[in-house]
């Protein structure tokens, strides 16, 4: 959706107003101009659950890729203009910093077959014409792998970061910028890089953890 008009909706009708089917937050969380939900892509949104916490400043844009996605958000939890993007379920703890530009990707999208990508390419197309635009309305989802992402307590993600589909990342940990994660991050290191490694063992460093 167009910047400026979601931040136009957001301050006529309120977030907490706008999704109201999709959204449980505490009165304490704040969010910011761009954040968003997109859940237009199936028929019944009543099924979808998006949960956040207390003290949260969000500035994120999630979209709910099917009625059985969750996102969980704990308490204080700082999400810049990133996005999450659910087929199944994204949790995230609390006392969280989520930089901009970064991806949470619960699913590969498409099947690793390519018979099933044709498909997907048609049924794409078609949606488009016959279904007011709504180009994935009948995507076939059971054949895309998908897992949970977990991102424990304390933990820090950089700008433009990347967390696919399966990765729990430890408590206290840090994901430097522009990494992309495919494998569980052990709390309380450091990693960068595509794949990401581990880069520091925070436990190491003197001072930073008590």
């Amino acid at each position: 959706m167009n910047k400026i008009l979601n931040y136009i909706l957001n301050k006529l009708l309120g977030v907490r107003n706008r999704y109201k089917n999709v959204l449980e937050a505490d009165s304490s969380t704040r969010f910011l101009p761009n954040f968003g939900i997109h859940c237009n892509r199936v028929t019944n949104q009543q099924q979808f659950k998006i949960q956040k916490g207390k003290n949260c400043l969000l500035g994120s844009q999630i979209i709910l890729e099917t009625p059985e996605a969750r996102v969980t958000i704990g308490d204080r939890v700082y999400m810049g203009n990133s996005s999450i993007i659910a087929k199944t379920s994204v949790l995230l703890g609390n006392d969280i910093l989520v930089a901009w530009g970064v991806t949470f990707y619960d699913h590969d999208s498409h099947s690793l077959n390519a018979d099933d990508r044709d498909q997907d390419i048609r049924q794409t197309y078609e949606d488009y014409l016959n279904e007011k635009g709504n180009y994935l309305k009948n995507k076939n989802w059971s054949n895309v792998n998908s897992k949970p992402i977990v991102i424990c307590d304390h933990a820090w993600v950089g700008a433009e970061a990347m967390i696919l589909k399966g990765v729990t990342i430890g408590e206290g940990a840090i994901v430097g910028a522009r990494s992309v994660v495919t494998r569980d991050v052990p709390p309380y290191t450091v990693v960068a890089g595509n794949p990401a490694r581990v880069v520091k063992n925070l436990k190491e460093e003197k001072g930073i953890i008590k």
